[in-house]
């Protein structure tokens, strides 16, 4: 019982098929053609058997000729293919000519074939409706459909036409002005007036722009390059059988940007989302400062940027998926330096020197500062030690000499202090300062002091007299 039903529904589509391919006007206007025609016979009243007879009996008056002489058929022939008869069909067959004739010129001039030979092909492929299956498909691609379109009238006005579409590719195919249809990739046939609107690509593309000029929040003009790599919506995830799957609504609102893009000479709709992308650029770069821009683009705040700017053209939703908007899903982006111009950059360099030049100099007077109180608790410290120097000096030299000291032995004593307490001071200030030259070359100039001091007490090498007695 279950078997026998979609046997039966089966018989009943094979019995419905023949039907189905008639052409019902064809077959309306040849039986009015039959129903004239039958019609002006009678209404010629002409005799078949009369027109039998005088063929047959030429000496036979008609009178003489029974009615019945000649079979039904054959008096029926006589009739419908007399030329009383015939010459009514004249005008009709004279008319369907003109209007064939006519058809093929108005042809020529609104679809503009080179020739009326063109015209009368496609008109005669309209009126068949079907296409042989020995005849070669079209491959269409995005950038070969416009030629495609000057070689074949077929593609510039409608099928029915055989074309294939490659793997990586979808089409939108619509009649009279209205969507009819989206073709995956592998071979399909265009109905009667099935215009092919565009094919997309389904591979992910990549569009770059080189030097883009943005302005900063003081009205300072820098430039960047960007580049985006995206794909038409997939849908659903890739397989072995469909490499590059596709939203048929996706692939429908590219094909359309794409056509007005074409007709209105502006992007197409790859070019749509690098817009999109540099006018969230622009904004964002509109409300930084550049010392912000130049001073805080490092690795993760360049990242930063990047991933806001990506936010701002495709949101995500509450649960961090990415939001698909006009079809478009990007897969990367990329944001170069920010560069402003080279005067400006010179500028920016300057104030930054001076910038610099003044906090070296704040903190190089506040070292002087520094040096200077450390100087003054030394040379308060080193009078101390000074004295605690010619004290000690003093002590030790009569320890030497006993009861009988010189007033030379003193002196070379007070040198000698005087110059340990120099170098000891000497060390202790440029430890607080190794850079101050000055104090080192007055360091200088008064050890040789010292040192000559020290050499003018000397006592004086007295000369043998062997003459003289000591």
């Amino acid at each position: 019982m279950t078997l026998a039903r979609p046997r039966a529904a089966v018989s009943a589509r094979r019995l419905q098929e023949p039907f189905a391919r008639l052409n019902w006007p064809r077959v309306v206007l040849l039986l009015l053609l039959l129903g004239y025609w039958f019609f002006v016979s009678r209404l010629e009243r002409v005799d078949g058997n009369l027109v039998w007879a005088a063929l047959r009996f030429p000496d036979l008056s008609p009178t003489q000729i029974p009615g019945d002489t000649f079979p039904r058929w054959l008096t029926l022939l006589a009739e419908l293919f007399h030329p009383r008869v015939l010459r009514h069909v004249i005008p009709i067959i004279v008319g369907w000519q003109l209007a064939v004739q006519a058809t093929i010129s108005l042809m020529q001039v609104l679809y503009d074939c080179p020739d009326r030979k063109t015209a009368a092909d496609f008109l005669r492929r309209q009126r068949r409706d079907r296409v042989s299956r020995l005849e070669l498909p079209y491959t269409v691609l995005p950038h070969t459909l416009d030629q495609a379109r000057e070689e074949s009238i077929l593609l510039r006005v409608g099928g029915p036409v055989p074309v294939v579409i490659p793997n990586g590719y979808a089409a939108v195919t619509e009649r009279n002005a209205r969507f009819m249809r989206v073709l995956p990739p592998g071979y399909h046939i265009l109905g009667r007036f099935e215009y092919l609107l565009g094919v997309v690509d389904l591979q992910p593309q990549t569009r770059t722009a080189n030097e883009v000029t943005m302005l900063t929040k003081e009205g300072i003009p820098v430039k960047t390059d960007i580049g985006l790599t995206f794909s038409i919506d997939p849908g659903d995830e890739p397989s072995p059988l469909r490499p590059y799957p596709f939203d048929p609504e996706a692939v429908r609102r590219a094909a359309y940007a794409g056509a007005v893009g074409a007709n209105d000479k502006v992007s197409s709709w790859d070019d749509a989302p690098l817009g999109k992308v540099r006018s969230a650029l622009s904004a964002w770069v509109a409300d930084h400062p550049l010392d912000e821009l130049l001073a805080d683009m490092n690795h993760d705040a360049h990242y930063l940027m990047t991933g806001e700017i990506i936010n701002k053209v495709w949101p995500k939703d509450g649960e961090g998926r990415l939001i698909i908007k006009d079809g478009i899903r990007p897969l990367r982006f990329h944001v170069g330096h920010l560069t402003p111009a080279d005067e400006i950059s010179n500028q920016y360099i300057e104030y930054w020197l001076s910038a610099q030049q003044r906090e070296d100099k704040l903190a190089q007077a506040k070292d002087t500062a520094r040096l200077a109180q450390d100087l003054e608790a030394t040379r308060i410290e080193g009078h101390m030690l000074i004295i605690q120097a010619l004290v000690e000096g003093l002590r030790q030299a009569q320890q030497d000499a006993g009861s009988r000291v010189s007033g030379y032995i003193l002196a070379l004593s007070l040198v000698e202090a005087l110059r340990q307490m120099f170098n000891m001071s000497a060390h202790e200030a440029q430890a607080v300062n190794e850079s101050t030259n000055r104090l080192e070359e007055e360091f200088a100039a008064v050890s040789q002091r010292l040192a000559g001091l020290q050499d003018s007490l000397e006592r004086p090498t007295v000369a043998l007299n062997p003459s003289r007695p000591e």
